[in-house]
């Protein structure tokens, strides 16, 4: 039976021909007819109703439920990738090496081990081949043992809450570290380098500027940060409550007293977690100077493609991109260990002081800089096609580096601000001049065109005739970007610019192939700068132009 309701959403009904209900049994097949499977010993007249529920699309408790799906379901994808990377240099090692798997017999246990064959070591086996007497213990021999681990974590996301609308999140850490052991002396004397880097948020301070002038390039988040020193100090401090000066110092034995050397309010243990808490939303009072794995916090992408399905933009645009990029990572750029650090607890211990000799509490880097790298790449950005081919693009970007130097006690705020638009718009099969002949004439047919014919005649990319690309492709770029530098004194708690200036760019460029073999180009760039600072350089304008032709015989 056909009800030509194009819905399985029906309700059927029966009646026979006296007027009482039937119970009918069916099974729809389609949008459109059932199939009805009562089972009757004589002919029966009946008279079936088929009517159309509400589609399940105009009901608010079904709109509703489909968006918390959709929110539920809007994790599409999910990646983790560790990679742990372990090499080890052990020279002066005795023992000859064996030929199964390695081994051989002879010095006490099987050397090098089964775990130094399968790479399951650690810097302990350096210990372990010492006590079965597997290294040369001599003075003259004074090349170190040398291990280096390399550590990186990547965790990926692909998040699309709504339709067209994706966010790509991803954070990441990574520590190397070198180490350096003088196995063949008392103490095994160990130094230590390395390298970490670790996604973060900076948010908090990423929009508040740089200052100017007339306000001495005033920063709360410098000033913030200047004014919490004296606290972390004291938080340091007060975690050598009740140490013990250890052996091998001069005052070994004896109970810690800040009066003999105390913690030093610029050293890296004190400003690092400082600029941390004042600049990034992962300090949090934590006095690391290399955040846990807990403190990793993701950076981010979003894109959004849903706008050229409006009515207007439809009708205007083939495409509407509207783009988003954040990302920021905090960097310690390098670090050693201290030569006469002595260790007290967790990572805490004491160096010695090269003016009075005494021990001042420390821990066991010495770190001379650390950074903040932070972009929106960008803020905002919309890129369009137009239906007639004309593409534009419309940027604002944003870009800060901030250094702390615990060396020169400064921080360094390097930042730009870049606006940029983008067009670019391709004539199809341009005919230069008439080079190309008659060939190139779009040829006119009577009557209607059949879709062969408008398939042929919107094809963009070849010319029938000449049987190449034809194409003018013309682009202009607009840009203008304004970067400074500001020095900021921390034991003064005053800024100064540095450097800086402001730069407009136009660039122009038009593509187009002559022949096979032929290409010509065309290009024209404009860029002005102005110093920030009149006194360091001076307004300099460059602008140049030309016109290439490549010829290639590979075509």
């Amino acid at each position: 039976m056909n009800h030509a309701k194009r819905t399985k959403r029906i309700i059927v009904s029966a009646k026979t021909a006296d007027g009482k209900a039937f119970d009918i049994k069916y099974r729809r097949t389609d949008a459109n007819s059932i199939v009805i499977l009562n089972k009757v010993d004589s002919a029966t007249k009946i008279k079936v109703s088929v009517l159309a529920k509400e589609p399940l699309e105009d009901k608010t408790w079904y709109k509703t439920a489909q968006s918390v799906a959709r929110v539920l379901m809007m994790v599409r994808n999910v990646s983790l990738s560790y990679r742990n990377q372990y090499s080890m240099a052990l020279p002066g090692f005795k023992p000859m090496i064996g030929n199964i798997f390695g081994q051989r017999s002879g010095m006490g246990a099987m050397s090098p081990g089964l775990d130094f064959a399968f790479g399951f070591i650690g810097d302990s086996y350096i210990d372990k081949a010492r006590e079965n007497g597997w290294l040369l213990m001599n003075d003259s021999l004074a090349t170190p043992a040398t291990t280096n681990r390399t550590e990186d974590l990547q965790l990926r996301a692909t998040l699309e809450p709504v339709r067209n609308f994706k966010i790509d999140l991803n954070a990441s850490r990574a520590m190397t570290t070198a180490r350096s052991v003088q196995y063949m002396y008392a103490g095994n004397p160990t130094t230590q380098s390395g390298t970490f880097t670790m996604t973060t948020l900076s948010l908090k301070s990423a929009f508040e500027g740089s200052g100017n002038a007339s306000n001495g390039y005033h920063s709360p988040s410098f000033e913030r940060f200047c004014k919490s020193l004296d606290g972390f100090r004291e938080k340091v401090e007060a975690r050598y409550a009740g140490a013990i000066y250890p052996q091998g110092t001069a005052l070994a034995g004896q109970k810690f007293d800040a009066a003999n050397g105390a913690v030093n309010k610029y050293s890296a243990d004190v400003m690092v977690p400082a600029f941390l808490s004042a600049y990034t939303s992962m300090g949090d009072g934590g006095m690391s100077i290399f955040p846990s794995l807990s403190k990793l916090l993701p950076n981010w992408t979003i894109k959004y493609s849903g706008l050229s399905k409006l009515p207007w933009f439809r009708d205007v645009f083939k495409s509407v991109n509207v783009n988003h990029a954040y990302k920021s990572v905090y960097a310690v750029g390098s670090y050693s260990s201290y030569s006469t650090f002595m260790e007290y607890m967790n990572g805490l211990g004491f160096i010695t002081d090269a003016t009075t000799g005494n021990p001042t509490p420390s821990s066991m880097f010495n770190v001379s800089t650390v950074s903040i790298n932070e972009s929106f790449s960008p803020l905002l950005g919309v890129d369009m096609t137009f239906h007639n081919n004309l593409t534009a693009k419309l940027e604002y970007r944003q870009t800060r580096v901030l250094s702390l130097s615990m060396t020169s006690v400064q921080l360094n705020e390097s930042s730009s601000n870049d606006w940029v638009i983008g067009m670019g718009y391709k004539v199809n099969n341009f005919d230069f001049f008439g080079l190309l002949g008659n060939g190139n004439k779009a040829r006119k047919v009577k009557g209607k065109k059949t879709g062969t014919d408008e398939k042929k005649s919107n094809n963009n990319s070849r010319n029938n005739r000449s049987g190449f690309n034809t194409d003018l492709n013309l682009r202009l770029d607009l840009s203008f970007r304004k970067q400074a530098a500001i020095c900021r004194d921390i034991a003064s708690m005053t800024s100064a610019a540095s450097s800086g200036n402001s730069a407009f760019k136009l660039s122009f460029a038009a593509d187009y192939t002559l022949s096979r073999l032929l290409t010509m180009s065309f290009y024209y760039d404009r860029q002005t700068n102005t110093p920030l600072l009149s006194s360091s350089s001076y307004p300099t304008t460059t602008q140049d132009f030309g016109l290439s032709l490549k010829f290639s015989l590979t075509r």
